[in-house]
């Protein structure tokens, strides 16, 4: 029981973090743990948004990848994810250690993995209106590009924050993350396209 108490806490202190980092508060930083375990859990929460992730890639007009079978689509997005994990978070530790901050590490760790959530939420309502047909893709794209932008921006603040260095440096580690993703997105799309 004790146990379930202390998960939920847990779970109620990094959302409630997340949220604050969302709102550009620098008090939010002090939500987040600071232990190696903790940062192993926080990697349940991306994991739990997969799906959403995965919805994506058919909802993007001319994606390669879409027309492949849904295991491989799942298979691709699986191994992309792994991929940004462990180049990003390589990058930010090599970072962290050359800066001196490794003791926020895992704390970095933890608020990335939560912004997620945040991150996700903002960009429903865009998701929905796809869905639903209300709007097209090419309606929607500025309003994404928006999003995206605020998506990054508190991102670089919590990397400011969370890990103690300047602005810059901050956003060299957004940088970082765009340059990750878009790479392995467009290896991920390659692939597809060979598969077809």
């Amino acid at each position: 029981m004790e146990n379930k108490r202390t998960i939920g806490a847990e779970i109620k202190r990094n959302l409630l973090g997340g949220l604050e980092v969302a709102l550009f508060m620098p008090l939010a930083r002090k939500r987040f743990g600071k232990t190696k375990n903790e940062a192993i859990r926080s990697f349940i929460v991306p994991v739990l948004l997969f799906p959403v992730t995965l919805a994506t890639a058919y909802m993007v007009p001319q994606n390669a990848i879409a027309g492949n079978s849904l295991n491989i689509v799942l298979a691709l997005y699986a191994l992309r994810m792994l991929a940004i994990w462990t180049l990003f978070f390589g990058a930010v530790y090599w970072i962290a250690r050359g800066v001196d901050r490794m003791e926020h590490f895992y704390q970095f760790v933890i608020a990335s993995n939560w912004l997620s959530v945040p991150a996700t939420a903002v960009f429903v309502p865009v998701f929905w209106m796809l869905l639903s047909g209300s709007h097209g893709w090419a309606e929607l794209a500025p309003f994404m590009m928006c999003l995206m932008f605020y998506t990054y921006a508190f991102t670089g603040f919590m990397a400011a924050y969370v890990l103690r260095v300047p602005w810059e440096l901050a956003g060299s580690i957004v940088c970082i993350a765009i340059v990750i993703s878009n790479s392995t997105l467009d290896v991920i799309q390659w692939v597809g396209m060979q598969l077809l």
